[in-house]
């Protein structure tokens, strides 16, 4: 099975930042090859002169889904090693509407505009500085905007199982839907700038007919023959399911083996006071035990109410739990795991560790510390502690 930088945690090494660059290079030399060097003929699909833009983009995400769902298939990858964009459903509409009407006024969109300004083009430089500028006043403003970023959480959704159908059929009626949507692309086209040179050619009748094909590839397990019938089963198992049972447990193992369950104190504490937005520390204490002391910037949530109040947190940041000790964080976390959860850790040696590595005073440890480590002691302390 092919591994991931994502599945494998390794996505700040070397190695992935060179094919990052390799694939972001690939991506804007494609984008020129399209002709989204212009912005003349990206803007030009509001206006049904040129639905370039919407033949590039359909056709990009119907092949990467299809090869996605057939390497799924032959045992290539697992959805588990795959980054799953959370769902944010307020923020993400009113993005879309700011993202939409900023590509109608300035002609580009930032990926688009990277690669005008590789043409040279001015007005790309601008817009592509606009962004940026936006991006700065975005972080400066955060604590204005927070509730709209957070606005909708919801975690990892899916249409298909919105729908209520499998992965397999959504493929095959969204590739029937973008086959569709070239043909009227180019009907559009011939009508209003009398182009569309590709309606009703052979090429597009070829490229019609084995995009549907092989998304019916992935349904013929339906009307597999019967000597082929259990092997079939088990591709379709691997698309219709997130992640196998045997597989799961077998994941648990391995991300224990390799330490990549949990996290060290003296970590969670740095992350705590730099504010980090993106980690959920949960205390699975009792209320009482909660009250009578806990670490600044933990909610608590007992094990019964975990599934329910971390919906939204699901595959979204990272959630850390703790208790006094390690046992039952790590019970959770595995019942987690089990759910869909690739985002949760556990705290190493739990909130005794906590106070113990972080909280107590230098003086009073068994071993000689540095001044350097000294100074992060009492930072961690007056901020935990209040000392």
């Amino acid at each position: 099975m092919i591994e991931t930088f994502f599945g494998a945690d390794a996505l700040g090494t070397h190695a992935a930042f060179l094919v990052s660059l390799l694939i972001g290079v690939s991506f804007g030399v494609a984008l020129e090859r399209a002709g989204f060097g212009s912005s003349r003929k990206l803007s030009g699909i509001f206006y049904g002169t040129d639905m370039t833009v919407l033949k590039v983009m359909f056709t990009a995400v119907i092949t990467a889904m299809l090869l996605i769902l057939y390497s799924a298939a032959f045992g290539l990858i697992g959805f588990d090693s795959l980054y799953l964009m959370p769902t944010v459903y307020g923020a993400q509409a009113v993005a879309g509407i700011l993202f939409g009407i900023g590509f109608v006024m300035g002609g580009w969109c930032p990926g688009t505009a990277a690669v005008g300004c590789a043409s040279g083009k001015a007005d790309a430089f601008l817009f592509l500085a606009g962004a940026a500028a936006g991006s700065i006043l975005f972080n400066e403003l955060y604590g204005v905007v927070k509730p709209l970023y957070s606005w909708g959480e919801s975690g990892v959704q899916f249409v298909y199982a919105s729908l209520g159908v499998t992965r397999v059929l959504f493929a095959f009626i969204f590739t029937a839907v973008a086959i569709g949507s070239f043909w009227m692309a180019e009907w559009v086209e011939k009508k209003i700038s009398k182009t569309g040179y590709y309606l009703n050619s052979p090429f597009l009748w070829a490229f019609s007919i084995v995009f549907i094909a092989a998304a019916g590839g992935l349904l013929a397990a339906a009307d597999a023959p019967a000597e082929n019938r259990e092997a079939l089963r088990e591709i379709n198992a691997a698309l219709t399911q997130p992640l196998m049972p045997g597989r799961t447990e077998q994941m648990i193992m391995e991300v224990m083996q390799e330490g990549r369950d949990h996290i060290e104190p003296e970590d969670l504490a740095d992350r705590l006071m730099m504010g980090d937005r993106l980690l959920t520390l949960v205390d699975i204490r009792p209320k009482a035990e909660y009250d009578a002391f806990h670490i600044r910037g933990a909610v608590n949530i007992e094990p019964a109410g975990i599934l329910q109040l971390l919906r939204e947190k699901k595959n979204a940041g990272m959630i850390v739990l703790y208790s006094n000790g390690m046992t039952h964080p790590a019970q959770v976390r595995d019942a987690l795991h089990r759910q869909g959860y690739r985002n949760v850790y556990i705290l190493t040696d739990g909130l005794d560790g906590f106070v113990e590595r972080c909280l107590k005073p230098a003086s009073l440890r068994a071993a000689p510390v540095t001044d350097e480590e000294v100074s992060k002691i009492r930072a961690w302390r007056e901020y935990f502690s209040g000392k």
